[in-house]
């Protein structure tokens, strides 16, 4: 997904229920900026719109004058807060998920104000400069920015 830079909108909690919230999870040291974007990254953090149907693993959010304009997710659906959102039994979503977890599988998610690109499966390390780069790499590109990456500090 490439987003037109201006048609950058904030991001809706009420559109997309997986909107990790800044209030949790910012990992100390782990804040940039480039150009007029603001990078966070996350960990477990919880989601703006309190409806925790996904597990957050971890996050890069990119905020522009305040908002939130893009969020790019790890995360894994919830069996148990699906089964009892929909009304079934853990076991039913367990067979059509295909395991015996009470989480699907890890996703790489990205949202804009518009689009949810589930980018697929993710498989790759978990530490954190390993993600840093994964997380950069795909948003920067998302934003068509090839700018100077400044180090920032947690506040």
């Amino acid at each position: 997904m490439i987003v037109a830079k201006e048609n950058l909108l904030p991001l809706d909690s009420l559109t997309w229920h997986s909107i990790p919230s800044e209030a949790y999870g910012v990992v100390k040291d782990e804040c940039y900026k480039v150009n007029k974007y603001e990078l966070k990254l996350l960990k477990n953090p919880l989601t703006l719109s309190g409806e925790n149907l996904v597990a957050i693993e971890y996050s890069m959010i990119v905020k522009v004058d305040g908002d939130i304009i893009l969020a790019l997710n790890l995360e894994k659906d919830d069996l148990r807060a699906l089964s009892a959102s929909f009304g079934c039994s853990l076991r039913e979503i367990q067979e059509d998920y295909k395991t015996k977890s009470n989480y699907g599988p890890l996703h790489c998610v990205l949202y804009s104000h518009e689009e949810k690109e589930d980018m697929g499966q993710y498989t790759g390390e978990m530490d954190l400069m390993t993600l840093r780069i994964f997380f950069m790499d795909i948003l920067l590109d998302t934003l068509d920015c090839f700018d100077e990456v400044e180090k920032l500090y947690k506040k």
